[in-house]
């Protein structure tokens, strides 16, 4: 993806399906799904419409005004077209055939998220888009100053600490997130080890039990793959009937109550942003990564 100047209001935005003038300054943005939602609020600039369902993915305090529910897949078209944008945001994996449609309605540019980019990638590209490259740096540079004083206050605990990841989906799902991905770079990033069972590339976790470049299915036979320092599940509601469901199966297994991070109390429930997006979330899992390896 790349940007080319094209007059005082528009530039021209190459990405995969094509070329697209864009707005230099946009003033009203669709955010299609997750990948793109969270980088326009990062930068503060004005979303009109998004799935309800992801914004749960921000905390309240970062919560847009205002903001129309599309749907997801597929998003409302009709309601887009009536709320006039400026620009539209999506992804190659849930917009690609809805392309044309989208781009009669207004410029419309979608993210190449099939090759697994890392989220700092996304959102510099997207910042770029929205002529907010400096702006991005710099939240960037926050987030890496972070990191480096959660890492100096680790200190030598930082190497030896494994912390591992499983993602609870009602009505059955249990996986593991392995080093790819968005939470996977996070703690990349900040220095943590990751246990053996989820230190694995796209490539072996697509070997693994119901394998995706990032996530594969936890085995009810070898729940000890989960064991680590720390473990955090992953939860879009826990307060939720179904997914109150999905963890007592996971807590029902009698191997479970083996795992060394059970018996010492090092497990936590997170929230859903943990799997996505962008800075906004990436500081949210910072959030949590102090609460529980420092203050705790």
């Amino acid at each position: 993806m790349s940007v080319t100047p094209s007059s005082n209001t528009v530039r021209v935005v190459k990405h995969a399906l094509g070329q697209t003038q864009v707005p230099i300054h946009p003033q009203r943005v669709v955010a299609l799904d997750p990948v793109v939602l969270g980088t326009p609020l990062a930068l503060g600039i004005k979303i009109v419409a998004a799935p309800k369902q992801f914004l749960k993915l921000l905390a309240p305090e970062d919560q847009p005004q205002d903001v129309q529910d599309i749907g997801f897949v597929p998003p409302n078209l009709e309601k887009i077209l009536a709320l006039k944008p400026d620009l539209i945001l999506g992804s190659i994996t849930f917009h690609q055939e809805i392309y044309p449609l989208l781009s009669h309605i207004a410029p419309t540019v979608l993210v190449n998220n099939k090759s697994i980019p890392n989220w700092k990638d996304v959102f510099i590209q997207l910042s770029d888009i929205m002529g907010k490259k400096e702006e991005a740096e710099q939240v960037l540079s926050h987030y890496y100053d972070r990191l480096r004083k959660f890492r100096t206050v680790m200190g030598k605990r930082l190497p030896q600490t494994q912390v591992s990841l499983l993602r609870l989906t009602p009505p059955d799902s249990i996986r593991f997130f392995t080093k790819e991905g968005f939470a996977g770079n996070i703690l990349e990033d900040a220095g943590l080890a990751r246990p053996a069972s989820q230190n694995l590339d796209p490539q072996a976790t697509l070997k693994k039990r119901g394998g995706g470049p990032i996530a594969y299915d936890l085995s009810n036979e070898l729940p000890q793959e989960a064991d680590g320092d720390i473990l955090f599940l992953i939860m879009s509601d826990p307060k939720n009937t179904d997914s109150q469901k999905t963890l007592q199966r996971l807590l029902s297994n009698p191997l479970w109550s083996k795992l060394k991070v059970v018996q010492q109390g090092k497990v936590y429930v997170v929230g859903d942003y943990w799997g996505c997006c962008a800075s906004i979330s990436a500081n949210r899992v910072i959030d949590d990564l102090e609460r529980y390896l420092i203050a705790d």
